[in-house]
Parts: C-alpha cells; sequence; structure tokens
C-alpha cells in the first residue's frame, strides 16, 4: 500500500511539473523541439536553400593537393597559394550572412527582437545550409545548447540534423561511377533515381546488387573537402588574430584543431565503414537483440 501512494505521488508530482513548464512559453518551445514537434514529414530542405560550396566559385580540380587526414599546416600552404579563391569565399560568407546580421541589428534597434525572434531563427537555419558542411555542424551542436541559444532558434537548428539540401543526382552517379572504376548499372541491378535522404557531406540512394542484396549506398558531395578545408583556414586566420587580445580568453586555434580532427574522420567514407563494423561487432557481443545488417566499405567518397 505505501508503495502504491508513493508511485501515486509521484505521478502527480511529474503532472505538476509538465504542466507548470507547459505555462512557460519558452520552456515549452524547448520541449517541442526535443520531443520532435518542430520536424515535418519532408526528407530535405525547402526547394530555395541551396548550400554554397567552393565547386560553385571555381573548377580547378583542387582536390589531388589537400590532405585527406586533418593536417593544419599542409592546408594552409594549399589556401597560402590561392588568395583569389579564399577572398572568394570570404566574400560569399559575408553576403551569405550579412542580410541577417542587418536584420538581427534592426531589430535589436527597433525593439524587436523577441517579435522577430522566428523569423530570424528560420533565417539562421537556412543561412547555416548555405554556408556548408562545417557551418552546418556546428549548428548541429549548438543546437542542443540551450544555454547559448533561445529554444526557437535551437528548434530551427535541430532541423539541420536531417534536412539539408541534396545535390544533383546525375553529378552523384558520376560519383559512384569514378570511385567504382565503372558504371555503376554493372555493380547495382537498380539505384533509386533520387537519394532518399541528405545529410551535410553526402545523400543516400537505395540500390539491389546484382546478387538481389538491399544497399544504401552513400556518396558524398562534389567539394565537400574543398569547401570544409577553405573555413577552416578562414577560421584559423581568425582564430591567430584574437589570440592578440588577452580578453579572449578561449584559444579557438586548440578548439577548432580539437573539433577538425574529428570532422576529418567522416569525411572519408572507408574510415567510416570500419567504425561501423567495428560498432556492429562491439553490438553482436553485447547486446546481441540489436539487429545490424550486413556492412560493405567501398570507397573514401
Amino acid at each position: 500500500m505505501p508503495l502504491q501512494t508513493s508511485v501515486a505521488q509521484m505521478s502527480a508530482s511529474m503532472r505538476e511539473m509538465r504542466s507548470s513548464m507547459e505555462e512557460n512559453e519558452q520552456l515549452k518551445v524547448l520541449m517541442a523541439g526535443f520531443r520532435g514537434s518542430n520536424l515535418d514529414e519532408s526528407d530535405f530542405a525547402s526547394d530555395d536553400v541551396r548550400m554554397r560550396l567552393v565547386t560553385d566559385l571555381q573548377d580547378s580540380g583542387l582536390t589531388e593537393a589537400l590532405p585527406l587526414s586533418y593536417d593544419p599546416d599542409a592546408i594552409n600552404r594549399y589556401w597560402d597559394t590561392r588568395p583569389t579563391a579564399v577572398i572568394t569565399r570570404i566574400t560569399q560568407l559575408m553576403l551569405i550572412a550579412g542580410t541577417f546580421i542587418s536584420g538581427l541589428v534592426s531589430d535589436v534597434i527597433a525593439g524587436k527582437l523577441k517579435d522577430h525572434e522566428v523569423k530570424r531563427a528560420i533565417e539562421l537555419r537556412n543561412i547555416v545550409t548555405s554556408l556548408g558542411p562545417a557551418y552546418i555542424k556546428l549548428g548541429q551542436a549548438l543546437s542542443i545548447r540551450p544555454d547559448l541559444l533561445s529554444p526557437a532558434a535551437m528548434n530551427e537548428l535541430q532541423k539541420l540534423c536531417d534536412k539539408v539540401p541534396s545535390f544533383d543526382s546525375a553529378v552523384a552517379m558520376q560519383v559512384i561511377n569514378d570511385e567504382l572504376g565503372a558504371p555503376w548499372y554493372e555493380i547495382y541491378a537498380d539505384l533509386t533515381p533520387e537519394p532518399i535522404a541528405a545529410a551535410s557531406l553526402g545523400q543516400v540512394y537505395r540500390g539491389r546488387l546484382k546478387t538481389g542484396e538491399e544497399v544504401a549506398v552513400k556518396v558524398q558531395r562534389p567539394g565537400v573537402l574543398e569547401t570544409v578545408t577553405v573555413d577552416l583556414y578562414i577560421i584559423r586566420k581568425i582564430g591567430h588574430f584574437l589570440r592578440q587580445f588577452p580578453q579572449v580568453t578561449t584559444d579557438v586555434v586548440a578548439l577548432l584543431d580539437e573539433w577538425a580532427a574529428r570532422f576529418f574522420d567522416e569525411l572519408d567514407y572507408v574510415k567510416e565503414g570500419q567504425n561501423a563494423e567495428i560498432f556492429a561487432a562491439q553490438m553482436a557481443a553485447d547486446l546481441p537483440q540489436v539487429a545490424i545488417d550486413h556492412l560493405s566499405v567501398c570507397c573514401s567518397r
């Protein structure tokens, strides 16, 4: 009997706490985001949102000289010899973010920051998406930081976890052909004509092998390596500049290098596949009730 009373009291306390939280508008928005209530059934970002990658700026086969594992010195040497591309990227970043910043300043001056909070949050998500993979990853990390962002901004940035623009399937098929060294139809019996999902680094197609096995084919976006490295190059330059000011106590360069080293691991699909195989083996030993399909590792892109 005392146990039943205790459980009843706990349930009543939880209901009271939930009711109290729902009365707080900020907490209500935040909890809705954590429950996924802000997500819809669409698999991709809006059609008017376009990711701006370095390949949009120039097409000169930059990948050959860039490191495939994080090496800030090699990245510096590469982009130090390409000032035009760096300036173009900086201009691109400023143009994309400029309208948002001016609107935010206008809201502060007019005292309408709260009134336009949701509108600015949507703009922020679209801007982060447009800036490319490095900023999308940063936005994803910020989407779970209520100490840094408002609930409205967090809700919008959470959409970066599964709603980003896809890229042209004709380009994706060419990447598959190049990586496999043969036309895709010689390897696969079937591939969906359009991706079934897209993320910051690539997109996924549903396929079927000649042997009849159903597979997921993940294809990396062209220009990802160039875009990520030039953005890291620019941010590191800013970090080195900030070291001149003793008021700035955070070592931006050190933090960036630590984050970038892990980020580069995600760019290598072979390494990602190997890590997935390790995870599958661990799950088979520790949690055999969790079923994991067969994994096949092919190419870095």
